[in-house]
């Protein structure tokens, strides 16, 4: 888990979406990042995003603190769960935790990575 309580959340955990509001207590908004170098597909109505580091891929993420430690420990047993890995970006001189996938299948692409745009429009 990330060693300053924060993490980059590309899908159900943004703002609005429906595991944000679940955990929404323990949660504390940053600000929203575009990261280059990742694809995002759609599974069902949870994404995984994967590494590719084609500055071209791009993967819209928001950032938070996590302030509830039980609620880090949740969302960490969740994402776990379900065939994520952890692992960590540098963002603005911090580490930054993030859960991803080791590759793509043959799932939707989510085309310019903005899994609240993708999710809205269907």
């Amino acid at each position: 888990m990330s060693p300053d309580h924060t993490y980059a959340f590309y899908g159900s955990l943004r703002r609005g979406m429906s595991n944000y509001r679940h955990f929404e207590n323990g949660l504390e908004f940053l600000r929203e990042v575009v990261l280059e170098g990742y694809q995002l597909y759609a599974m069902d109505e949870y994404p995984y995003a994967v590494r590719t580091d084609k500055l071209t891929d791009i993967l819209t993420v928001e950032i938070f603190r996590i302030t509830d430690p039980s609620i880090e420990r949740a969302i960490h047993i969740l994402e776990m769960s379900v065939g994520y890995y952890y692992d960590e970006i540098a963002l603005h001189g911090k580490r930054v935790g993030i859960y991803l996938y080791e590759k793509g299948g043959s799932e939707t692409l989510v085309k310019g990575g903005d899994w609240v745009q993708f999710f809205g429009s269907r």
